[in-house]
């Protein structure tokens, strides 16, 4: 029977041993219990601590006014016991205070090591997402590149029949909205990691003529035209790349959720708070009001304003452009109606060659959405 109970508490601690080590859930609540019980035990020792001291303060000011009494040979007047009073208060005090500081000092502390303790799984998971996600796009772009490849070479036969023309075009069009999909994700998986992110002046100009162009054939194909408009101060202070994909992102969902003949406006002008101005306007089909309170949300896809048919894309761009937006420390506003286009208005914060940067907003981060009527 012994043994019987031996072998248990082996298998219990064996097991218990091997959890520890390999789930890092169930290691971090027992190193945070342990923590906590560590913090109380302290705090105990603290408190007796304190208590001694008061104690052996008290006592040495006691025996030290009995002493002085005897040795004069009287009895203490009220003003030496007054005396006496307040030593004993001062005593006190300095004890509390000390005793307080002590218990502010280990709860920070503890605090601060539980905290950190707490958040380890957390930050293994983002890390193992991060590379997870970076590892499973870039293997799939091979492959789809490759079906892509030789899809579109299919399509130089003169031979199909109409049926697999358009079968394979589909699949062509599906394939670039994959590949969109991943480069989304890409793009998700740097967000995470700010820190790395290089700020300088960016000519917004520029930007919007590499947009612009890379959109011709899309704009051409749906029939819109760009019109641009540039003030003289148009240099912001941001990273290039965010840029190009913030414009890239907004520009495109005005040229695809646009109507044939439609007309995409891209302006560029100073602001207020010391901001440059980006504002992309289409004459398309608007979003509704139901819908315009959640195009932020990563894959939302409203079923009228944004679908498939109308040219929508993954659900991730306008998410991507909130959090570059967010990065950049400026906001963006969307006002929008049915049927009454809409217009997608960046405020980023104008480059160093003006002046100095104001201090005062610095720290100014808004996303916001207007609705229209």
């Amino acid at each position: 029977m012994i043994r019987a109970y031996w072998r248990r508490f082996v298998a219990s601690v064996t097991g218990f041993a091997h959890r520890y080590r390999y789930e890092i859930f169930f290691r971090t609540g027992w190193n945070v219990i342990l923590l906590q019980l560590g913090f109380t035990i302290l705090l105990v020792a603290l408190v007796l601590v304190a208590l001694s001291l008061l104690y052996d303060d008290v006592l040495a000011k006691l025996i030290s006014s009995v002493a002085q009494t005897i040795a004069n040979g009287q009895i203490s007047s009220p003003a030496d016991n007054v005396f006496t009073a307040q030593d004993l208060e001062y005593a006190k005090q300095k004890n509390m205070v000390l005793a307080s500081t002590g218990v502010l000092l280990l709860a920070t502390i503890f605090g601060y090591l539980i905290t950190r303790l707490a958040l380890v799984p957390t930050k293994k998971a983002l890390t193992s997402q991060k590379q997870f996600v970076g590892n499973i796009a870039h293997e799939l772009r091979t492959p789809l590149s490759i079906i892509k490849t030789n899809t579109e070479v299919a399509l130089f036969n003169t031979g199909l029949d109409t049926d697999t023309r358009s079968i394979l075009t589909s699949n062509v069009e599906e394939l670039d909205r994959i590949s969109n999909i991943i480069n989304n994700l890409l793009s998700i998986n740097r967000l995470l990691r700010p820190e790395k992110v290089i700020f300088s002046n960016v000519d917004t100009g520029l930007i919007v003529e590499q947009v612009t162009s890379t959109l011709k054939e899309l704009a051409t194909r749906r029939q819109v035209t760009f019109s641009t408009r540039f003030s003289e101060w148009r240099t912001v202070w941001g990273n290039s790349s965010g840029v190009e994909q913030i414009l890239m992102n907004v520009v495109k969902n005005a040229v695809s959720y646009s109507e044939s003949s439609g007309t995409v406006s891209i302006s560029i002008e100073p602001a207020d708070h010391r901001t440059i101005a980006i504002i992309v306007a289409d004459t398309g089909m608007g979003i509704h009001e139901e819908d315009l309170e959640h195009i932020f949300q990563p894959f939302y896809r409203g079923d009228r304003s944004r679908n498939r048919n109308s040219g929508g894309g993954s659900g991730l761009g306008l998410a991507i452009v909130s959090e570059l937006v967010k990065l950049h420390k400026g906001r963006i506003t969307v006002r929008s109606a049915p049927r009454k286009g809409t217009v997608v208005s960046i405020y980023l914060p104008e480059g160093r060659a003006r002046g100095p940067e104001r201090t005062a907003d610095k720290e100014r981060t808004e996303v916001a959405v207007d609705f229209s009527t």
